[in-house]
């Protein structure tokens, strides 16, 4: 409850009553806080309930929410509370403000999914079914449509995920929410011309070259339909909001292909930064809650610095989502998705994970007295892990290898090489599966360097590991560990329907989890979970191929929940295992 004293202080501050749902703000703000073992607040599971479900906080939305919070901390600094009301207050405010800006980042990859998996559905009839008869039996409907029934229970799980459907036993129906049953509706197909690559079609178009005109006219043909009903769980987006974030994804990655977006700092005048704009593109970006009468708000630096990573990881999969009619109607084999669209991207989303695996690996090698001559990093992308431990090691004593699956990434990297981002010693190794141990010690071998002791890093890349089993996830590990390669790899957590609809905009997992469903790649949670047996935790396949996992040096993101979930697991975001080889333990009498 939200004390009188408080309340009368709030009621005289004209300002912090403009907001439409302060009184919804001031309760969360008052709400009981504590702070985690690591340093950083958390509310109570009451605030964090009220706050998804009450308060819109999405785009626009979420903007206006961070000026709320700032005059009211800005208050707080005069006002005469009792300081541990006070802290307590600011603390709330704190994760406030982390969970609008977490949103702002992971929303609008599933959104931009969201307009387009419905829009097939809607061309497809399928969503006529489910208004016509309530509810969708996955296995009748496929047989009903001629449809993949594989592809077809990806769709519904992730609509169920985001809150527009709910699984009762076996089959899906509408939910309740007006504003979900909305979407499902309303939405329409998607104009066939936007079904290309868009991103290059937008960054032609900000360097003045010609657009063809049907595309250029779709570009700028988007409608925002006035919502109709306020949603009665607030996280779920509207169809307005499906329909700005799905333009949103697009522009945000042409700005960050023409390097734009590292200067769209907070204050700066989006006309001179941006190298040419237009009325339509002002509005969207306004309506995003991104700028501001010319300016970019604090949101919308958030997002131009943050955003392109998650962005660019779930938009590279625009070749699958293009052909996803065709998908569900088992016209087309998965193809693979094209790394080259995913390099810079990864090399964005990765940074601050290798940071902390590097600075992990020097721990170790200082308190363990390991020493390792070779450095191989997986999944090489653009190089991110080498070119910080290059900074850090230099190549004096250090043979560096990247490898890869995909010629784009090995080509990027090579180019790293040669503007001297990357040692001149690193060898790369092509059409490397990271599903094939033996690549890379081959490959180690023609250089005649010994795998065993050899650090390898790996940055999301053991989940793209093509139709996943267990075991075939164990005897990869396994593989690696024989030859007693040491191994730092970070990766997702898998989360289930009910975990993502508990999160609501806390995470991107939902739209991460559906591309990689739908191309064939594993993700597996970062604990064992007793109603999900079947797929093991990395963790526990790392430990089952004779890893052992040092927790000292793994390294966890923030949790999902920004609130103690008292039945449940938290889990982290992404997890960086710091795995080490039997052998490596044995000789160095390495204590767990």
């Amino acid at each position: 409850m939200v004390s009188d004293a408080v309340l009368e202080l709030v009621m005289n501050d004209e300002q912090l009553q403009t907001h439409s749902h302060w009184t919804d703000l001031l309760a969360v703000a008052r709400c009981e806080t504590h702070v985690s073992s690591a340093g950083f607040p958390y509310w109570c599971e009451s605030g964090f309930q009220r706050f998804i479900n009450r308060i819109p906080h999405l785009f626009g939305n979420g903007s206006a929410i961070l000026v709320w919070s700032r005059r009211l901390k800005k208050n707080l600094e005069e006002w005469n509370l009792p300081p541990e009301q006070s802290n307590s207050m600011k603390r709330a405010l704190d994760v406030m403000g982390t969970v609008v800006r977490t949103a702002s980042i992971t929303a609008p990859s599933d959104l931009w999914l969201l307009r387009q998996v419905l829009g097939v559905h809607r061309e497809l009839g399928l969503l006529d079914v489910l208004k016509s008869e309530g509810e969708i039996d996955p296995p009748a409907l496929a047989k009903r449509f001629s449809l993949n029934l594989r592809q077809l229970k990806i769709d519904l799980h992730f609509l169920a995920a985001r809150g527009y459907l709910e699984l009762y036993g076996d089959a899906f129906l509408p939910a309740a929410d007006p504003a979900a049953q909305e979407v499902l509706w309303r939405t329409c197909p998607l104009d066939s011309a936007l079904k290309d690559d868009v991103v290059s079609h937008w960054i032609a178009w900000f360097e003045g070259k010609s657009v063809p005109a049907k595309v250029e006219d779709a570009l700028f043909s988007a409608e925002f339909p006035k919502k109709r009903h306020r949603p009665a769980k607030a996280w779920v987006a509207t169809l307005p909001e499906m329909e700005l974030g799905y333009r949103l994804v697009p522009l945000v990655l042409a700005l960050r292909g023409m390097e734009t977006t590292k200067a769209l700092k907070q204050g700066v005048e989006w006309a001179e930064i941006v190298p040419r704009t237009d009325t339509f593109v002002e509005r969207l970006f306004a309506q995003a809650g991104m700028v501001l009468d010319g300016k970019v708000t604090a949101l919308g630096a958030r997002v131009f610095e943050r955003g392109p990573g998650p962005f660019g990881i779930i938009a590279a999969y625009y070749p699958y989502m293009n052909q996803l009619d065709a998908l569900l109607q088992g016209k087309m084999n998965r193809s693979w998705v094209n790394r080259g669209k995913n390099v810079a991207a990864s090399q964005d989303a990765n940074r601050k994970t290798f940071a902390q695996a590097n600075e992990a690996l020097d721990r170790f090698c200082s308190e363990t007295s390991f020493n390792y001559t070779v450095f191989i990093e997986h999944a090489v992308g653009r190089g991110e892990a080498t070119r910080q431990r290059f900074a850090l090691s230099g190549d004096k004593e250090l043979r560096y290898f990247g490898a890869d699956l995909e010629e784009a990434a090995i080509q990027q990297a090579e180019l790293e090489q040669q503007r001297g981002n990357l040692p001149a010693n690193m060898v790369f190794i092509r059409n490397a599966d990271i599903g094939d141990p033996q690549k890379i010690i081959e490959a180690l071998a023609q250089e005649r360097q010994d795998p065993k002791g050899a650090v390898m890093m790996v940055g999301n890349g053991f989940h793209e590991i093509r139709d996943q089993t267990n075991q075939k996830m164990l005897n990869v590990l396994k593989g690696y560990q024989q030859a007693g390669i040491l191994l730092i790899f970070t990766e997702e957590t898998g989360l289930s329907d009910e975990d993502l609809l508990e999160t609501a905009w806390n995470t991107y997992h939902a739209g991460f989890r559906y591309v990689h469903e739908m191309s064939g790649q594993g993700l597996r949670p970062s604990w064992d979970r007793e109603k999900c047996r079947e797929v093991w935790s990395w963790r526990k396949c790392a430990r089952l191929a004779g890893y052992t996992v040092l927790d000292r040096y793994t390294v966890a993101t923030r949790t999902i929940f920004p609130t103690r979930k008292p039945h449940r697991k938290n889990p982290s975001i992404s997890v960086t295992y710091f795995c080490v080889p039997g052998t490596v333990m044995k000789d160095r009498a390495i204590k767990t």
